[in-house]
């Protein structure tokens, strides 16, 4: 008598190993999904303490690539532009980070992840800066989907499409609102 598994046996075996191995990779894709947004948040809370603490010391923010008082961006993916940052911010931490992914677009569009600092008010209006990341987790309580950001000249205009506006649901904003 011959003993030893058949083709179909095989086959199933095969067709549950591979079933069970594809769950485990979405569960996977998930967990570092939600963890480089973690990161992302961390990041963005240090880079904050950094922005005040400059802040303390020099009494405005550090200006943006186009300077005070305008919507010129400082981008993570831009090396020298955030180069120029983390040079101002040395004083208040080692190194400044970058985005886990940091793609080459700014982070309001759909699947741009990089992170973006602007110095949006100095002297013709209150100081304060936009420092901004796209989150990858749809599901996220910290998105802008969800939180509903308002523009700092325009309390009534929404960023996100959800309610309106033009940019990604998934933008995390770390400035103070």
């Amino acid at each position: 008598m011959n003993r030893g598994f058949t083709l179909i046996e095989l086959l199933v075996v095969i067709a549950i190993i591979g079933v069970l191995s594809s769950v485990v990779l979405a569960s996977l894709n998930t967990a570092r999904m939600k963890a480089r947004d973690t990161s992302r948040i961390s990041q963005l809370a240090q880079i904050r303490t950094a922005l005040e603490l400059y802040y303390l010391d020099n009494g405005s923010y550090p200006p943006s690539e186009c300077g005070h008082d305008c919507n010129g961006y400082r981008y993570s993916y831009n090396a020298t532009s955030w180069n120029t940052l983390a040079g101002q911010l040395a004083p208040y931490m080692g190194q400044l980070p970058v985005d886990p992914i940091n793609t080459g677009c700014a982070p309001w569009g759909a699947n741009c992840f990089s992170y973006a600092y602007g110095n949006v008010g100095n002297s013709s209006v209150t100081p304060q800066y936009d420092l901004t990341a796209q989150l990858e987790d749809p599901g996220s309580a910290y998105r802008c989907g969800v939180r509903n950001y308002r523009f700092y000249f325009n309390a009534s205009q929404a960023w996100c499409t959800a309610f309106g506006g033009s940019y990604s649901n998934q933008i995390y904003e770390a400035s103070p609102l």
